[in-house]
Formats: structure tokens, C-alpha cells, sequence
């Protein structure tokens, strides 16, 4: 059982290491570690940002998985539950923390939008085209005849 705790152990490790140089804003844009959304891409603060909200959560994430870790070092019978519950935490706070970070991208993205920062290739202030609703029910009730 000490390879269970051990492999916790490391990861737990890695989730407080990863949290923590995101909450400080500290973790570098790469393309292995961090969120893959491409807001979040799109420029250096919104990067910081987003791991910087998403921090935090996989901080707690990566305490509660140190916590399962050390208790399954000592666990017996019923106290497994204890080093599970953990696991499930830390994936929650895995998942809490990854979605609360691409929000923030998001409603910085629709922010910059809003201000017109778009880029200069950008149709936000373009008309959306006009769609003829008979056109496309006389030719899905053509293709359901055929």
C-alpha cells in the first residue's frame, strides 16, 4: 500500500506546485501545462489571469490530495475511504479550478470585444446576413418528398 500513498504523494506534489505558481502568476505560458482554451491564449494577461483564478482551487486540490496521501500511508479497513474521498476532491477542484479560469478568460475576451479590441480583421460591427425561412422550408420539404 506505501506505492499507493507514494504515487499520491507525487502527485499531490505536482497539483500544489502547478496551483501555486499559477495563483502567483508565476507559471509560464507552454504548451504542456495549463488551460487549453483558447481564450486563454490569445494574449499574456489573459493567460496570468486565468491561472490566476484557477490557482488557488488546485492549491485546495493538491492539500486535499497531501492529505489522502499521508493518510493512506497509515490506512486500514475503513479509513481507504478517507485517501479516495480525497482523489475525488482533488479531481474536483482539478475540474472547479480549470473551469473558474476559463471563465475569466471568457469574460475578458467578451470584454475586449465590447471595447472594440477586437483586431482589425474583425466583423464584430458587420450586420449578420439575412436568412430566408421559406427558402429553407421549401427545400426541406422538397428533400423529405425524395
Amino acid at each position: 500500500m506505501t506505492v499507493i500513498g507514494v504515487i499520491l504523494l507525487v502527485l499531490a506534489v505536482a497539483l500544489l506546485l502547478f496551483g501555486t505558481l499559477s495563483w502567483a502568476k508565476k507559471l509560464p505560458g507552454n504548451p504542456i501545462f495549463g488551460l487549453r482554451v483558447p481564450e486563454v491564449r490569445k494574449s499574456k494577461a489573459a493567460w496570468e489571469t486565468a491561472h490566476a483564478v484557477a490557482g488557488p482551487v488546485w492549491t485546495f486540490g493538491g492539500v486535499a490530495l497531501l492529505f489522502g496521501a499521508l493518510i493512506s500511508f497509515i490506512a486500514s479497513g475503513w479509513m481507504w475511504v478517507l485517501p479516495v474521498v480525497s482523489v475525488l476532491l482533488a479531481v474536483a477542484a482539478l475540474g472547479g479550478g480549470a473551469s473558474a479560469g476559463a471563465r475569466m478568460a471568457s469574460l475578458l475576451d467578451a470584454e475586449e470585444h465590447a471595447e472594440g479590441g477586437c483586431g482589425e480583421n474583425c466583423n464584430c460591427g458587420a450586420p449578420s446576413p439575412e436568412v430566408d425561412v421559406d427558402a429553407l422550408r421549401r427545400a426541406a420539404s422538397q428533400a423529405d418528398q425524395q
